[in-house]
């Protein structure tokens, strides 16, 4: 039984053994069964690797690897810290990762050996991009029956993938993770499933695509549009039913995306915009913050002025006149205008600044967030009078 590689990629096996006496058992894999002193043995006509690694201690049993070609990296114990950055550093200087798949087998690992591979496959994923982490292979001894069944445990890890991506939902705002995962998602249920999942499904990662790339470009009002299209995909019933089947850590996000949703789902326009500058905000973006805040102040004019809020000409209209104003006048808006419009031009000419002088870049954050405050004071309350007027 050959496993499928990646095309192109080197498969590599890497093995753990302890000092213990094996005794031979029988291993089991889906309907193929061996007799052998070790998992490896059998993990090596299943998985048919190009390189074997065989990793122990000085008192590991090596003997029972007599005439198998293998290369052997003695480490420590991992009794302490020191130990495992010494660990660390051997594993990543002896096991060549580039463009290779890449199985683990911890049936024979030792203390906590098991933790300690978990984290380095996270490492692997981060050191070296062309490498993948095919699988993590464990026997599981029955001792009455001396019969052991060899199980996979990649999918667990896909759980830190997952954990990863909502992390960065949750700090910075960003989808990108999350849609990879999602899509890789689709795409094996596809594969292994004689029936696909619902378009709903690849529609929704399609969508959170689609609204990372415009949250990235500062593409404001299509946020809003979109954030309607989740709401409906996400109360879809069939599209629950399917992710919590298939992809259940998703289930752990949508109240995640209901909240986004709730925020952008504003009664008027500029309390919109003033959300999703606050948005940018907490996800650590100022500049992009500015921008919005910048447009709000003109949308909240023209909206005042009875213009079109979306037609270009009489957004630049409304900009020629605070321009003209925003030194001079007393006005609280025309005031808050000039204050956005040279913070933003502090941040795009940042680059063009003398280099002696210093550049606070906490300092400017703050200083966004109090204009953030001092637009909501004036855009709201001003919105708020229009509206009884």
């Amino acid at each position: 039984m050959k496993e499928n590689g990646q095309v192109g990629k080197i498969k590599i096996l890497i093995s753990f053994l302890g000092a213990g006496n094996y005794q031979k058992v029988k291993y089991h894999f889906h309907n193929k069964s061996y007799e052998s002193h070790l998992s490896l043995i059998p993990l090596i006509d299943i998985y048919q690797p190009d390189k074997i690694y065989v990793i122990g201690t000085e008192n590991s049993n090596w003997s029972l690897l007599r005439n198998l070609n293998y290369e052997q990296i003695k480490i420590p114990s991992g009794k302490n810290t020191e130990e495992f950055w010494t660990i660390f550093s051997l594993l990543a200087k002896k096991i060549k990762l580039t463009n290779a798949e890449i199985a683990f087998d911890i049936t024979h690992s030792f203390r906590s050996i098991p933790f300690f591979v978990v984290i380095f496959t996270q490492f692997i994923k981060f050191l070296e991009k062309s490498a993948e982490i095919s699988h993590i292979f464990y026997g599981h001894l029955d001792w009455l029956k001396e019969e052991s069944t060899i199980i996979d445990l990649q999918p667990l890890t896909a759980l830190l993938d997952w954990l990863e991506a909502i992390s960065s939902l949750q700090k910075y705002g960003d989808l990108e993770g999350l849609c990879q995962l999602m899509k890789k998602t689709d795409q094996e249920i596809r594969k292994e499933h004689s029936f696909p999942v619902s378009s709903s499904f690849k529609k929704l990662w399609r969508t959170l695509e689609t609204l990372n790339g415009i949250a990235q470009m500062t593409f404001v009002p299509q946020l809003g549009q979109l954030a309607h299209e989740l709401a409906e995909l996400i109360d879809d019933e069939k599209l629950n039913d399917e992710i919590e089947q298939y992809v259940k850590p998703l289930t752990l996000i949508l109240p995640e995306f209901k909240k986004l949703i709730q925020r952008f789902k504003k009664e008027n326009e500029c309390e919109t915009l003033l959300e999703i500058a606050g948005w940018y905000l907490e996800n650590k973006n100022p500049t992009q913050a500015l921008i919005v805040l910048r447009e709000t102040i003109v949308t909240y004019e023209a909206a005042k002025r009875g213009f079109d809020i979306y037609d270009k000409n009489q957004r630049d209209i409304v900009e020629r006149d605070l321009n003209e104003v925003r030194r001079t006048s007393s006005e609280p808006i025309h005031k808050l205008w000039n204050q956005v419009i040279d913070a933003r031009n502090d941040v795009a000419h940042a680059l063009m600044k003398k280099t002696g002088k210093n550049i606070d870049a906490n300092r400017a954050s703050r200083k966004v967030w109090r204009l953030l405050n001092k637009s909501q004071q004036i855009l709201l309350k001003g919105a708020k009078h229009a509206g009884r007027n």
